[in-house]
Order: C-alpha cells, then structure tokens, then sequence
C-alpha cells in the first residue's frame, strides 16, 4: 500500500478540518493524492504536515538516505478549482518556491533548515494536455526537517502549565538571545527574515540548544526591490502598521525587522500576542518570569530604539559583562533548548 492509499493521519485530519472551514474540503483532496508520489530517482512524498499560504509540507522518504529526517515544500496552487489554473499563475507560484531553495542553498545559515535539493516530478493534478505549464514538471524544494518543538506550541504549554518563574526564566532568556543569533547571521549573510512571530519559530533542544527560523519564505533580501514582505500585522510596529493602513507601501528593513522581533520575544515573555497598532504593555513585561536586563531589550527592540537586531545582541553582551565580575553575564550568550 502506497502513501497515498493509507488513511488521514490525526494531523492530517486536523489540516483538514482547517482546509474546510475555508470551505476547501477539494482541495484537502488534492494534497493527499499527492502522497506516494515519487520524485526524481530517489525522493517520495509522504505524508502532509502543512498548509500555508504559499505551499504545502509533506514527509519525504530518501531511497539514498532512509534515515534522514526531511520534508517536501510544493507550490500551494488551487488544484481543486481547474477553472483558476492558468500555465502563468503556475510559473508566477513555482517561481516563489524556487527562489526560496535558492535562498536556502545560498545563505547557508545554520538557522534555516539544510538544503537538500530542488527536485522534478509529474504532478498527477494536472492534465498535460493543456500544454504550457501544464505539461512541465512540477518542482519540490526538499529540506531538513527541523527538529524540537515550534514555538507557538511551546509557549502554549509553558505559560499555561504552572511551570515555577525562576526555573522558565533561564529558558525564556535563551530564546531572546538566540533569536537575536539568528536574525543577526541573516543580516551578515544579506537577508532579513521579515516574517516574525512565533509560529515561524521552533525551538531546538540540547546539544544545540538554539532557535531555528521555520519558513524560509519568510526570508527577504537586505538589498532588495522591497516588493516582497511577508508578515503578520500585529508584529509590526505601530507607527508602521499605521503607515500601511493609510496605504503607505511597506518596505522590510532592519529596523522593522529588529522591532518584530521585540513584538515576538514580548509574546515569548507574556504569554499574549501584541495587537495591532498597539504598544506593548510594559506592565505586563516587567512583572514576566524573564530577567530584568533581557526585559530591558526587549522593551527596546519593541519601541524601535534598534537599527538592527545586532545591535541589541551587543546591547545584551554588554549588560552581561556588567552584571558579572570577570565578563561572565548573568544574560546566557548561548543558544537556546
């Protein structure tokens, strides 16, 4: 029995569920007729992990490498809906896929996922008799799949589970710190990673103990034309989300970026998501299990008082430096788990 001919798992009937009430019961469908499919001459896809706005995640099995841990990002396109498929809107979104395997081989990061390979295969939702894109090969941008836990998840169990404030404090600290490592790698290596909030995230424990950015969609160039910026509203700063909603054209940059990232880690902090258009509630971050200098960051990176994200890492060495003799801070410098 093939991928494709075994039942929904759990959660992917919990994608279902989801694809149905958006009313796209078809095209749930669709994306499990893709599992078994095989892939160049050693990849298949297995089953489906995800679905967001611009592709969806499935296992991938290695015939070269049956051990790896991998998954399979194919091009969201409605499959369900024939009518709406046209050979341009399959190269406009198979173009978005290839260019973020470009990114993710290019940049090399340790924090994106590893690049594996963008490989072909005979997409079975698509009649090749239509010619154009219809009868290309459909590509896959196969990757690691990134281990520990994503953070939205994490952060559910940890606010709400009573867990003692001076024991979460250590972990909560590491978090900040190792986002800060990440968006600063990327900013050396040209990229910003625009789209920040907790579900992009994943926490990965020991040895590495670091955070891992999840969607490399979510990645932009430093340098770029600035026509792309994928992002949820509510983490962007106030002033700018402002700007947008009186029709000003978002442009990603450091500083947006770095503020973001204080929207995110005040959400690590608290517990609560920040709201559009509004300041973080100070309040509340004073009285979270996280420390005092790390809290001072945050709040920082929150009100846009950083250029970069690897200016508040500096910030945060520094602080560290003074609160300990002999250099050794109180604020963890290592990744986080």
């Amino acid at each position: 029995m093939g991928a494709g001919d075994l039942p929904p798992t759990e959660r992917e009937l919990r994608i279902g569920k989801r694809l149905q009430a958006r009313r796209e019961e078809r095209l749930f469908d669709a994306l499990l007729a893709l599992r078994g499919v095989e892939m160049g001459e050693r990849f298949r896809l297995r089953r489906l992990l995800a679905v967001g706005g611009e592709g969806a995640i499935f296992t991938v099995s290695d015939q070269k490498d049956p051990e790896a841990r991998l998954v399979g990002k194919v091009a969201l396109q409605p499959w369900h809906k024939p009518i709406r498929l046209t050979s341009k809107l399959l190269k406009e979104r198979r173009g978005i896929l290839s260019r973020e395997a470009a990114l993710i081989r290019d940049a090399g990061s340790p924090f994106l996922p590893e690049f594996r390979e963008l490989t072909l295969f005979r997409n079975p939702l698509l009649d090749p008799a239509r010619a154009g894109a219809f009868a290309e090969p459909e590509p896959c941008l196969v990757m690691e799949r990134l281990p520990g836990q994503d953070l939205d998840l994490w952060l559910c169990r940890v606010h709400r589970g009573g867990i003692n404030r001076r024991a979460l404090r250590p972990t909560l600290d590491r978090i900040t710190v190792g986002l800060l490592q990440a968006l600063a790698d990327l900013e050396q290596r040209g990229y910003l990673f625009a789209d920040l909030r907790p579900g992009n995230l994943r926490v990965v424990g020991r040895p590495l103990r670091r955070i891992r950015l999840l969607d490399a969609g979510g990645c932009v160039p430093l340098n770029g034309d600035g026509t792309r910026f994928p992002h949820v509203p509510s983490y962007l700063p106030p002033r700018v989300f402002r700007n947008a909603d009186q029709g000003e054209t978002l442009v990603p940059s450091p500083a947006i970026s770095a503020s973001m990232a204080g929207r995110t880690l005040y959400e690590v902090a608290t517990g609560q998501a920040p709201q559009a258009e509004t300041y973080v509630d100070m309040a509340r971050l004073v009285r979270s299990p996280i420390s005092p200098p790390v809290a001072e960051i945050i709040a920082a990176l929150a009100n846009e008082d950083f250029a970069r994200s690897s200016d508040a890492l500096k910030a945060l060495a520094k602080a560290a430096k003074k609160r300990r003799p002999g250099g050794s801070g109180a604020v963890p410098t290592a990744s986080p788990g």
